[in-house]
Formats: structure tokens, sequence, C-alpha cells
């Protein structure tokens, strides 16, 4: 069964088995990147009922389907963890502790939120962090700051030559068709010193790192970020930075569960 929802004007999508009794497993959330919205997770999203699966994608405030909000905060005062308290409240409304799955800059969201919930004493059920963008401490993304009197914008040219490898062209098209400028605060302060502050000591569930080999981004493409939280460590080779619609989106989607299976339930 498929739902959406309006949480206080987030916009939410809802995946269930139909018919199906509670299977005891935790739910999935979905953290879209920049740019990006709930929709660049829909063939997960399809895909999960049908393998016993509850999921939820949500489009961060300013996305796809989500409020929008007033154009100088959006440049120069929104913050990472304004897209965390996203979050909270999709999980909040969820209702139980769910494995919250971050690409891109919505990884950078997810630790955000695991570190807040594991300093509160109420960890998430999981992390994974696919193709993500790190704290601080693994250093800055970019070597000067994003000008904060316009939006953060892409050419197509380039989303694709950095975003894609092996996905299907109409894949492609359509997915550039749909995304969205991005803040450059957000953007500002997780990609320069010092970056954002989480300490593995808050990261109090078990948790995975997924790096992409072929990634255009700068985000890292080995393992120091699992290194960094005790994480996990899955690469994936052959596959461009947006996993969840490169050929072999199926193939990592299994690799992730299966993580799941061994190291949650």
């Amino acid at each position: 069964m498929r739902e959406t929802f309006d949480l206080d004007g987030l916009y939410a999508e809802h995946a269930r088995p139909g018919g199906a009794a509670p299977s005891g497993r935790p739910p999935l959330l979905f953290v879209h990147g920049a740019g990006h919205g709930a929709w660049c997770w829909e063939g997960w999203m399809a895909a999960l009922p049908g393998l016993g699966w509850e999921a939820w994608a949500l489009s961060l405030r300013n996305h796809p389907g989500s409020r929008t909000i007033y154009w100088e905060d959006y440049l120069k005062r929104l913050r990472v963890s304004d897209y965390v308290d996203d979050v909270e409240a999709v999980a909040e409304h969820i209702g139980r502790p769910a494995i919250v799955i971050g690409h891109s800059m919505g990884g950078v969201v997810a630790q955000g939120l695991a570190g807040r919930r594991g300093q509160a004493g109420s960890p998430l059920a999981g992390l994974v962090l696919l193709a993500a963008a790190g704290p601080g401490a693994l250093g800055p993304l970019r070597a000067a700051p994003l000008p904060t009197d316009q939006p953060y914008w892409l050419t197509p040219e380039v989303a694709r030559q950095r975003y894609f490898h092996t996905a299907a062209d109409d894949v492609v098209r359509r997915a550039l068709a749909r995304l969205v400028p991005e803040s450059p605060s957000v953007m500002n302060e997780y990609s320069l010193a010092p970056g954002l502050d989480v300490k593995p000591r808050d990261i109090r569930c078990p948790s995975l790192c997924v790096s992409a080999e072929r990634d255009g981004t700068a985000v890292p493409k080995d393992g120091r970020l699992a290194e960094y939280y005790g994480a996990d460590y899955l690469l994936r080779k052959e596959s461009g930075h947006d996993v969840m619609l490169e050929a072999d989106a199926e193939a990592t989607l299994n690799d992730v569960l299966a993580w799941v299976e061994r190291r949650i339930r």
C-alpha cells in the first residue's frame, strides 16, 4: 500500500505491505540529498512492501511537495539542524524507532539526527549512510564558501556527471528534470571547516556506510566515514553517486537489507 501525507507542511510518502500482519521489523525512513526530494526513492519505495518492509520517505522543507520558506532564511539562515527537525518530525509521526537511511547531504542530516537521539537516550533503530558527506572531523569538502545571495544550482550537464554512472538515460532525464536548487547556507555549514560536529559516542545504534566507487562528488569514496563512526562498510563498485537510481540500485538495496537483517533484527 502507498500513501502520501502532509505533516505540518512536510511531504511524506508511506509504503507498507498490503494486508500483511506487522512483521516486527523496524520501519525504514529515507532522507534525500541536496536538490533532490522524496521522489528519488520511488524505485526502492515500490519494491520494499513486496519484500515485507514498511518504508517512509520525506521531502525536506523547500524541496518538492513540502512547504517553502522565506527567501532570506533559505539563502542565509537555514541550517542542517532545521533539516534534522524535519526528519525528526516524520520519525515522531511514525511512532517507533526507525532505521534512518540518508543519501549525500541527507546523510549529514541523518548523522545529526542519530547524534541528537543518541544524546537524548532514544537512539535510532539503525543508521545507513549512502554516498554521504561526513562530519567536520573528516575535513572540508570545498575550499571556499558558496555565495549566499543565490541558491546553489547545478547545470544538467554537471549534475549528470557528478550523480550518475550507469543509470538508464530515461532515469537520468527524469531525475534532472526534478532537481531543485539547494540552500547555500546549509551546504556551507557542512562542507566547510569546522563542519558538522557529531561524535561517534553519540551514534548509539548499528551503522552502515556505503560508498560509490564512481561517485563524481566530493564526498568520501573510501572507508573513512565508517572508520570514524566504527560502522560497517560497503563499497558499491561501478555505481555513481545516486546509488538509488543507478543500474545496480536493486543490488544496493538488497545489500542494505541483508545488513539490516544481520545487524538489527
